[in-house]
């Protein structure tokens, strides 16, 4: 982060006077070098130069820097795409119905992307940036090219977005495999727990290394045809737990140590619903609505017969 820039930010969002000269302070006036090896040498060591860009690493200040930074970020994106910032990454959804338009959008804001960077004095990391093409596995593969002068952006089948691996196709396989690999190792970690430690203990871990990982993005997980694998390794869990034989039936230990099973997901989905509510449509709203549609299909049938 270049000071000026960061402060004439800040400067627009009325952070003016005491509180403005406070930050600056607070920025300029920095020295830094490097020394190799803790050696005081003069030959082993730089010169010191004054920081001009950055803040000091492990600040408290530094992330919301940060935030106010690349606040103004999304204002390039035209109406009909969208832009989603992280702390690790930026990723930019576009939508196009028509391949060409689609090719010529994301190229298009691209360079928009490239064109604030430079305005911004910071550097896009081509090596770290790729373009995932989301579609459905009938459909045919766009030959989209997204390039900026000399430089191409690779095509990747997936991207890791908040600790989820999303695939092309949406089929979520890969990140249920990843998750598959952390409940193997739990597995084999409470199978050696189990003999030194009680098994209230045990459900502790339980909930404290594997709930967390089961939950979390579970009501995307659930509609994929693969999920059966994870909800194996947990009845794998909860016999090692509860010292059940390979071929008895679990649900019985599932109720005593209150583990949710498959209802994780259903739970999940109405957890989900009652907090998004705006993003549905209710019974009532749709009853009111045919009502509507009827009592107008029954006023145009009176005035068709009263014609007649």
């Amino acid at each position: 982060m270049n000071h000026k820039i960061l402060l004439d930010k800040l400067e627009f969002y009325s952070t003016e006077g005491k509180l403005k000269t406070l930050i600056e302070s607070y920025l300029t006036c920095r020295y830094q070098k490097v020394i190799l090896n803790n050696n005081t040498n003069t030959s082993s060591s730089s010169k010191w130069e004054l920081i001009k860009n950055g803040v000091p690493q492990g600040s408290i200040l530094g992330p919301l820097f940060f935030l106010l930074y690349i606040n103004d970020l999304p204002k390039i994106i035209t109406k009909n795409n969208s832009m989603v910032l992280v702390t690790d990454g930026t990723s930019l959804l576009i939508t196009d119905s028509n391949d060409l338009d689609f090719n010529t959008n994301i190229n298009q804001s691209f360079h928009n992307i490239i064109s604030w960077f430079n305005s911004n004095s910071l550097i896009l990391n081509f090596n770290k940036t790729h373009y995932v093409e989301f579609r459905t596995k009938n459909y045919y593969q766009v030959k989209t090219k997204v390039k900026y002068e000399h430089k191409n952006i690779s095509n990747s089948t997936e991207s890791k977005f908040l600790g989820l691996i999303i695939d092309k196709t949406l089929s979520w396989n890969q990140h249920i495999d990843h998750i598959a690999t952390k409940l193997s190792s739990a597995c084999y970690a409470l199978r050696n727990l189990k003999h030194i430690v009680p098994q209230s203990t045990l459900r502790t871990i339980y909930y404290a290394s594997i709930h967390s990982i089961l939950s979390y993005s579970i009501i995307f997980l659930g509609r994929s045809s693969n999920v059966n694998k994870l909800f194996i390794l947990q009845n794998k869990i909860v016999r090692i737990i509860t010292n059940a034989g390979v071929r008895e039936s679990c649900t019985e230990a599932f109720k005593n140590m209150k583990i949710m099973m498959y209802s994780q997901y259903i739970f999940s989905l109405i957890l989900f619903t009652v907090k998004n509510k705006r993003l549905f449509t209710s019974n009532k709203e749709i009853n009111q609505y045919k009502n509507q549609e009827q009592q107008k299909s029954t006023s145009t049938n009176c005035y068709y017969n009263q014609v007649l």
